[in-house]
């Protein structure tokens, strides 16, 4: 942010130039607006005023009249001491206060304080620059009587109670000479715009344009950081081995295939106990139990979800049912029960023994 302080004589040109600067992007403080709020009734300047100047500088509204004021100190140089001495000091408060407002909102704006005194009264340690409007005597005078009305006489006084442009120049860092028409007032103005842009990117580009490819360096740096980071989860492609080694996990039921056939081989030792009628019952209690062995070994194979729904087409083999046809196996052992009716057959044989009895008579 910079503030420039646009200063110069009367009918110099200032609104003009102020007015095309604000159209450029400048924000404009008008010390002259300023001092209106600086003896606003209620203010210190108000009453400092009325007691210095009289109660008849009061006007109906219950403001103070400019007019009545303006002629008690135009032409009596100790009375425009005194009123300055008054209301210099609340001017540049309010503008101080302003510029900070103005900060606040955007650090990067270009403030202009448009001040007729700005160096009389020595606010130009308020800017970082101080800009002067300079015009020929003749033509100021021309200017006055046409804008204002006044006399020559009248202009004059007005012209030689101030500065000269000499007098102002000397403090300047950039001087515009405003004895042309308006069209070429604004011409200046557009070009000292143009050089105050250039100079300030002289200025402030130096640390942020250091700072912003800095910033960018390292931003390019970071992909590249970042693709040694994509090269990390290349180190961990032995994450890409786990679906190869969930495939032999697909191949682990094609072995259980020939575990399927161990309870195969369990058949004939079923057929042991089918000899001993009491001890077939025994293993018919033990097939559900190894039935529920098989049930625990798809538990073990848990962390392959598919095992058990193999093993459920093995449950469905009908090979409990192998053992129901063996029972009428068991009948055939019933029907050798009528070989007991021999000991009958024995019976006559205590006859003959009887028989024997009567020859001995």
């Amino acid at each position: 942010m910079i503030v420039i302080g646009l200063t110069g004589g009367i009918a110099s040109g200032k609104s003009t130039a102020a007015e095309q600067l604000r159209k450029l992007g400048a924000v404009i403080i008008d010390a002259d607006r300023v001092g209106h709020r600086s003896y606003e009734p209620g203010t210190p300047g108000f009453e400092k005023v009325v007691n210095a100047f009289g109660h008849d500088t009061v006007g109906k509204d219950g403001l103070i009249d400019r007019r009545v004021l303006g002629g008690k100190v135009f032409g009596a140089p100790q009375e425009l001491e005194r009123l300055n001495a008054i209301l210099w000091p609340e001017i540049r408060r309010l503008i101080a206060e302003e510029i900070v407002q103005i900060r606040e909102r955007d650090k990067d704006s270009v403030i202009v304080v448009e001040a007729a005194v700005l160096i009389e009264a020595g606010w130009q340690d308020l800017c970082d620059e101080v800009w002067v409007l300079t015009t020929n005597p003749e033509i100021a005078i021309e200017r006055l009587q046409s804008r204002n009305g006044l006399t020559r006489d009248a202009a004059l006084a007005r012209i030689n109670a101030q500065m000269t442009s000499k007098e102002r120049a000397a403090f300047g860092h950039v001087v515009v000479d405003n004895s042309g028409t308006e069209e070429q007032l604004i011409q200046k103005m557009d070009r000292a715009w143009r050089v105050l842009q250039q100079r300030l990117d002289l200025r402030r580009p130096k640390k942020p344009v250091v700072k912003k490819s800095a910033v960018k360096k390292p931003a390019a740096k970071k992909p590249a950081a970042k693709k040694p980071a994509a090269g990390k989860p290349v180190a961990k492609k032995p994450a890409a081995k786990k679906p190869a080694a969930k495939k032999p996990a697909a191949k682990k039921p094609a072995a259980k295939k020939p575990a399927a056939k161990k309870p195969a081989a369990k058949k004939p030792a079923a057929k042991k106990p089918v000899a001993k009628k009491p001890a077939a019952k025994k293993p018919a209690a033990k097939k559900p139990v190894a039935r529920k062995a098989a049930a625990k070994k798809p538990a073990a194979g848990k962390p392959v979800a598919k095992r058990p729904a193999a093993k459920k087409p093995v449950a469905k083999k009908p090979v409990a049912k192998k053992p129901v046809a063996k029972k009428p196996v068991a009948k055939k052992p019933v029907a050798k029960k009528p070989v007991a009716k021999k000991p009958v057959a024995k019976k006559p044989v205590a006859k003959k023994a009887a028989a024997k009895k009567p020859a001995r008579r």
